[in-house]
């Protein structure tokens, strides 16, 4: 029995671009979402670790319901957004609202926290208030970003690895440095980000990440730390890309000129931007090596349209999602284990 109701989820599932992801499951007439993924944790796994992303459609499920059914997903493994580097707003415990970032931009696509060496392995996206245009979120498999990308421009990336850097303001910040911030709301305070007042603890939890700290005279914290640029799944050991260097650094392609060297002139000593990334040797990534892994991003990506009550489970080891711009009000709800 159990072999056939999980058969027949695998017979339903639909594909938006042929194989890609996400995987498709449509609501039946009065049926459950609860009920639906009772007892079915192993096809889950199996479905996610094959397909990388599932989309379940039409079960009426409210933001509240979203919340219980993160808990029956994850159980007690909620992953709180302690040190991330994106603005975003806690809704309750272990849901938050996704990436607080001007409506008129595209989000890069990322694997979530791909700059820890242990970041979340399943995210659960839930669709609240949907945009009245826009705001498609865009996906694409790990392992086909991989292999897109030109192999040597892979090899620099894979014999180097990434260095990261995030810049947290603290109390003490300059008018300047305010100022800036006011024009360009992408810092986050490092008692934002980490949830405490306290800068033994704020240390304490980058110990236990492997990330160095170094304080500075305005009461700000600069956290880096040394990556690989591609990793292994944890399940089936394939190589993928996974890291966030074309996340952490704008280009002339990806931003907009104008708006590149705005934000260069803003920020023109890169240890103090929101975050930034170099090879561990601390050699700059080029422009050219930055745009040859984002086109192959964009060639692996598809996308697609929220509805009210969509839900969402990713495998972030094996996709990256960004979010494409809008207009309108639109509510996405985020939960990580």
């Amino acid at each position: 029995m159990k072999e056939t109701a999980t058969s027949s989820l695998d017979a339903r599932l639909e594909f938006l671009h042929d194989l890609k992801p996400p995987g498709v499951l449509r609501a039946q007439p009065r049926e459950s979402i609860h009920a639906l993924l009772a007892g079915k944790e192993s096809w889950l796994e199996h479905a996610l670790t094959r397909n990388g992303a599932i989309l379940f459609r039409g079960f009426g499920l409210s933001a509240k319901e979203f919340r219980d059914l993160s808990a029956q997903l994850f159980g007690d493994s909620f992953r709180p957004y302690l040190g991330g580097t994106s603005p975003r707003v806690q809704i309750n415990e272990g849901v938050y609202e996704s990436t607080r970032f001007p409506r008129s931009l595209s989000l890069p696509l990322h694997n979530e926290m791909s700059y820890l060496p242990e970041p979340p392995r399943r995210i659960a996206f839930f669709c609240d208030v949907p945009a009245a245009s826009g705001g498609e979120t865009p996906l694409a498999d790990s392992r086909e970003i991989y292999q897109r990308i030109p192999p040597a421009v892979r090899a620099v990336f894979e014999t180097s690895g990434i260095r990261y850097h995030r810049y947290f303001y603290g109390p003490g910040w300059n008018a300047v440095s305010s100022a800036i911030h006011r024009l360009a709301p992408l810092h986050r305070s490092w008692m934002a980000a980490f949830q405490t007042t306290d800068r033994a603890e704020v240390e304490k939890i980058c110990a236990r990440q492997g990330v160095s700290v170094e304080w500075d005279n305005e009461d700000g914290v600069l956290l880096t730390n040394t990556l690989p640029a591609a990793r292994q799944h944890p399940v089936t050991g394939e190589t993928i890309w996974f890291n966030q260097a074309t996340a952490f650094l704008l280009t002339p392609r990806s931003a907009g000129t104008l708006r590149w060297l705005l934000y260069q002139l803003a920020w023109p000593n890169a240890r103090r931007r929101p975050f930034y990334a170099s090879f561990a040797s601390g050699e700059a990534i080029t422009l050219r090596q930055l745009n040859d892994v984002n086109e192959a991003i964009g060639g692996a990506a598809t996308r697609f349209a929220w509805h009210r009550g969509d839900l969402l489970l990713l495998d972030n080891y094996l996709v990256a999602h960004g979010r494409m711009p809008f207009r309108g009000q639109r509510r996405i709800l985020v939960a990580m284990s």
